[in-house]
Order: structure tokens, then C-alpha cells, then sequence
């Protein structure tokens, strides 16, 4: 089973801790830059980062997450936050095991329930990761998650980079 988790902390050796995510089975979601300056004065760039890891591995990350001076909180969804991050993941996995960008009706032939990160087990939700996929993969596009194009009349959509 997968938890999400937030990881705030300097920009110092975060690729190490994104590798080591990325090492044990996770994924990391979503990364925002932040400066903090006082008037004219820059103090500190710092990251944070949303997180999927597996639930028997988070002492290492944790341990990382210290190590680095960092910050490593369990977060809590309401239902339509776990809905899109459900569906973010299983688009993520279709594309990834895909090889390739995928049209609407290719990634809802792809999608498995329950998908493979779990994050859903033991949830009852009432909302279905399939319900709405157009709108969330546009919703996802807008935020930079996805990338879309228009291919032979249909809209594919691919995985974009988090530092783009």
C-alpha cells in the first residue's frame, strides 16, 4: 500500500531525495520552488514536493527527509483531492507502461481498478477515477501535469516533466 506524503525543504541535494523516491517504488506529484526574502533581502529557496511512497518504506524516507534538514508530512484528502490524485496516478501508469502518448479512449482501456499504487485500498469512494477522465486529463494539462496534442483529429495526451 502507497501513502501521499509532503516533503518541504531546501533545494540543497533535493535531487537525492527525488531519486530516492523514485529508488523505492514512488513518485513524486507535484514540486513547487518558493524564495523567502525579507524586503530586498533573499534568506532561502525552498522546495515542496507532494509524494507517493510505499507505506513500508517510509522510515527510509523520512530518515532522508531529516538527514536534508527537511520536513516529511502524512496528508490528509478529502474525497475529490484522493479522486484526482487516484486518477493521476493510473493515467500516469498507462502512459508509462504505454510507452507512449495516448488518446482518451486508449488510456480508458488501459486503466486498471484497483490500481496499482493502492492508494485507493481500504477507501470508499463514491466517485470512480473513470467518471469525468476527459475533464481531469484537460484539469491536469492546465496544471502541467500532462502535456497534450493534436494528432489525427484526436487529442493525445503524454506525461510532462516536473521541472519544465
Amino acid at each position: 500500500m502507497y501513502e501521499i506524503f509532503l516533503y518541504s525543504g531546501g533545494v540543497y541535494r533535493f535531487d537525492e531525495f527525488k531519486e530516492a523516491v523514485e529508488d523505492i517504488g514512488g513518485l513524486v506529484l507535484k514540486k513547487d520552488h518558493f524564495h523567502i526574502s525579507r524586503g530586498t533581502s533573499f534568506l532561502a529557496e525552498e522546495v515542496h514536493v507532494m509524494i507517493i511512497i510505499p507505506l513500508q518504506d517510509e522510515k527510509i524516507i523520512r530518515s532522508l527527509s531529516d538527514e536534508l534538514k527537511g520536513h516529511l508530512s502524512k496528508l490528509e484528502l478529502n474525497e475529490t483531492q484522493l479522486r484526482d490524485i487516484l486518477t493521476y496516478v493510473s493515467v500516469c501508469d498507462a502512459i508509462i507502461r504505454s510507452g507512449s502518448a495516448m488518446t482518451l479512449d486508449e488510456i480508458e482501456t488501459f486503466l486498471e481498478c484497483p490500481c496499482p499504487a493502492e492508494i485507493c485500498y481500504g477507501q470508499e469512494l463514491e466517485l470512480c477515477i473513470h467518471d469525468d477522465l476527459e475533464e481531469s486529463l484537460k484539469k491536469f494539462c492546465k496544471k502541467k501535469l500532462f502535456k497534450s496534442r493534436k494528432r489525427n483529429e484526436e487529442t493525445e495526451y503524454n506525461l510532462s516533466d516536473l521541472d519544465d
